[in-house]
């Protein structure tokens, strides 16, 4: 199953507003599905954003608070 990030999980790494993460995937910067009103990155494209250890810190911190 495909794994997908929500664009406030990114903000927090990326250190901006989880609007400007929705600015960025509305503007095409950011590779992202919409599903209604809700945006969900892909991993793939987290670990473009993020590199490999900033992905990987992110899951860690995902599953501390029992999401992953």
């Amino acid at each position: 199953m495909a794994t997908y990030y929500t664009p406030e999980e990114l903000a927090r790494v990326l250190r901006v507003s989880a609007e400007a993460v929705r600015a960025r995937l509305r503007r095409g910067e950011i590779r992202g599905l919409r599903l209604g009103r809700i945006w969900r990155v892909p991993r793939e494209e987290a670990e473009r954003l993020l590199g490999p250890e900033g992905l990987e810190a992110l899951d860690r911190e995902l599953e501390r608070e029992g999401r992953a």
